[in-house]
């Protein structure tokens, strides 16, 4: 019987000859998905090819060694000229292929170098494989590290897409690399995975608000509405009134990632990201609007320890810890495991009115709902902001306060100028934290002029509520929401239209 180790083996193959191989010959335009317009495209487009070029010899020299290696060949891998030399090339593949990245908007790079960084790094976790292999006769834990970590940045950078390697190949190789990893652990530690994610007692983060919670003012508070059925929502918000937020208490005490598969529990969601190698986008700083805000790509674990665990004992006063966030993130399509523990809300297939005011903020028809997660400590914000979908913020794991404002008030809400050539009218200007006083003033602004905002606000409508694990708010197209963690916190909006 073929053991995992095989078949990731033949799979790394099969995708090497693939990537190694000449391709069809076809148009200039269609290499990269539009026309080429000037010279400087046509001069990129030759660079491209030369790059492929590179690309495809070193995939031959791969193949090689994996022939080699399955021969049994004495030389074994030394006998096949310098792979460290295949190495070095691959990192100048990749490299020259996310220099481009930075010269061209993001959603303007030519397609022929996403797939070639892409099929760059999936070379690369090759070789890593074949050299471990053929030195430990498996695959260590260092490699584990290594072609999780650049699995991910592939699927994370460019969707996963590659010339001859689509996203699901990076996800069932990942897959297959999970499954091997749980089997070195049961085999070489006696570590149960079924054991571990059943035993989560002593690893759940504690759920304590150390700064406290704001109280909600009872006539500003967000109705709510249990046991409300699909019926019933959609009559509501196509009753011809503008759409209210509504609270639906315990609307998924139902999702498994509340019940038996808890995402409360480290241990488990650790055992759900090969041991925490899942490489994550994480948001660093407090608001995205903020000065020094940036973002960084680090595996789970190191997420877990750097940002959520050294939080979990501070009481709110003098925290000087760093402040992460695993925010807008579609880490339930990257990680099918997770995905595989919650249900998407019946209230996401209902009819759905359109933007109230403007008809510009309508996007085209969405054919399922558009997942995000949200994870983070206390005093993660995601500042005051409008959407152009439907929404249905559900809570797993912890407690959040949000404050929404209609459509109505969108001129009080100082909406950004642009940013960079970034339409941040989207976003506004003002701080909610900071306005209510759970954030110290910004430098630089006076207690005077905070006052004058809290003047201009002044009878301008909002609604509020906090939510609790199984609760679900709804958040109609257009309203501005702000959103601020209250403990460590897990959630997951669910976008329709």
């Amino acid at each position: 019987m073929e053991s995992t180790q095989q078949r990731l083996l033949l799979k790394y193959y099969q995708a090497t000859i693939l990537i190694s191989g000449e391709a069809p010959a076809g148009q200039v335009a269609g290499a990269h998905g539009r026309d080429l317009e000037s010279q400087a495209e046509f001069a990129d487009f030759a660079e491209g090819e030369a790059t492929r070029q590179l690309l495809t010899r070193q995939a031959r020299l791969i193949a090689q060694a994996h022939r080699a290696l399955q021969s049994q060949c004495a030389a074994g891998l030394n006998g096949i000229g310098n792979l460290k030399l295949v190495a070095k090339r691959l990192d100048d593949v990749s490299s020259i292929a996310m220099s481009k990245f930075y010269s061209y908007r993001y959603d303007q790079v030519p397609e022929f170098w996403r797939h070639i960084y892409t099929e760059a790094l999936v070379l690369k976790t090759h070789y890593h494989l074949l050299v471990s292999v053929s030195e430990k006769s498996g695959v260590s834990e260092e490699t584990f590290d290594l072609m999780v970590e650049t699995l991910d940045r592939a699927l994370i950078t460019t969707g996963g897409h590659g010339k001859y390697l689509t996203p699901k190949w990076i996800e069932d190789t990942i897959s297959c690399l999970d499954l091997l990893w749980r089997e070195g652990q049961k085999t070489t530690e006696g570590y149960s995975t079924k054991q571990t994610e059943n035993d989560t007692g002593k690893s759940e983060f504690p759920l304590t608000e150390p700064y406290g919670r704001p109280v909600l003012r009872k006539d500003r508070e967000c109705p709510r509405h249990p046991g409300w059925t699909l019926e019933q929502f959609e009559n509501r918000i196509n009753s011809g009134d503008d759409p209210q937020p509504m609270v639906f208490p315990n609307l998924i005490c139902d999702w498994p990632a509340l019940q038996d598969c808890p995402w409360k529990s480290r241990d488990y969601l650790l055992s759900k990201t090969l041991g925490g190698r899942r490489l994550v986008p994480v948001e660093v700083g407090r608001s995205y609007v903020d000065d020094g805000w940036g973002q960084e790509l680090i595996p789970f674990r190191d997420f877990l320890s750097k940002y959520i665990a050294p939080h979990e004992a501070e009481t709110g006063e003098g925290n000087t810890q760093p402040v992460g966030y695993l925010a807008q993130h579609d880490l339930l399509r990257q990680i099918p495991a997770l995905r595989n523990d919650l249900l998407v809300p019946d209230f996401c297939w209902s009819d759905a009115p359109k933007h109230p005011s403007d008809p510009a903020m309508d996007h085209p028809t969405l054919d399922t709902p558009q997942l995000n997660a949200w994870f983070g400590p206390a005093k993660t914000i995601t500042p005051l902001h409008t959407d152009g979908y439907h929404n249905i913020l559900c809570q797993a794991v912890g407690t959040k306060y949000l404050r929404l404002y209609p459509p109505s008030a969108t001129a009080a809400m100082r909406p950004r100028p642009p940013e960079h050539g970034v339409n941040m009218s989207n976003t506004s200007a003002l701080d909610v934290g900071v306005l209510e006083g759970w954030d110290p003033l910004p430098e630089g602004m006076a207690e005077r002029m905070l006052e004058e905002v809290r003047e201009e606000l002044r009878g301008v409508e909002y609604t509020e509520c906090i939510l609790g694990p199984g609760d679900a708010l709804y958040i109609p197209i257009g309203w501005w929401h702000y959103v601020r963690s209250l403990s460590v916190s897990f959630s997951v909006s669910f976008w329709w239209n």
